[in-house]
């Protein structure tokens, strides 16, 4: 997860004294949060899960209801919209707000998997007249035009040292032995008060 948030920032280039919206506070959220928080971006995290709003302030990422986000953009960007947004909620319907958020040519970063969930999206009105774009990040790969500075084992190594600097025991949550597997799904579907990062154990708790 650490290395996936480090992608995610790896994908949204320079963001120094740039405001910054992240949709989704789980782990990866959180985290991509935080990264982008370190390379000098102004964080503003949205989740409807107050614990997870609670989690992502104690990692430095500001948050707030998505009832609240609209205006609160308005209000830090003079309604300008930012620049970048991260959709990392893996919510389908959630994407298409996302337009009304971003500036003059600015980027949305899709880190969600939506898998086989079809995605309806507005692509006239906001998104046509301000010249969006609209872009997955994914770790499976290192995009072409990073290839010169950062290779696989470089963004491993980097993610690593990350995981000795960030407090990422705020994140498990929860801890499921392999034999309860659906009741772990059960709980992120759910989902349970407090859970945040459920991981499935190989011994039993």
């Amino acid at each position: 997860l650490v290395e996936t948030a480090l992608q995610i920032s790896l994908d949204a280039g320079p963001v120094a004294h740039q405001q910054v919206v992240v949709l989704g506070l789980g782990p990866v959220g959180i985290l991509a949060g935080a990264l982008l928080g370190l390379a000098g971006a102004t964080v503003l995290g949205s989740d409807p899960l107050p614990w997870r709003r609670a989690v992502a302030e104690s990692f430095s990422v500001s948050s707030v209801d998505p009832a609240e986000l609209p205006a609160q953009v308005a209000d830090l960007t003079e309604g300008r919209g930012v620049p970048l947004v991260v959709e990392a909620s893996g919510n389908p319907a959630v994407l298409a707000g996302v337009l009304e958020l971003t500036a003059h040519e600015g980027m949305v970063l899709v880190a969600s998997w939506f898998g086989t969930k079809p995605v309806s999206l507005p692509l006239g009105a906001a998104f046509h007249r301000r010249r969006l774009t609209l872009r997955s990040t994914q770790v499976s790969t290192i995009p072409a035009r990073l290839t010169p500075a950062w290779t696989r084992k470089r963004r491993l190594e980097t993610a690593l040292n990350l995981m000795r600097e960030l407090p990422l025991q705020r994140l498990a949550t929860h801890e499921f032995p392999l034999s309860q597997v659906s009741t772990a799904f059960s709980a992120v579907d759910s989902p349970s008060d407090g859970l945040i990062h459920a991981a499935l154990s190989y011994r039993e708790v």
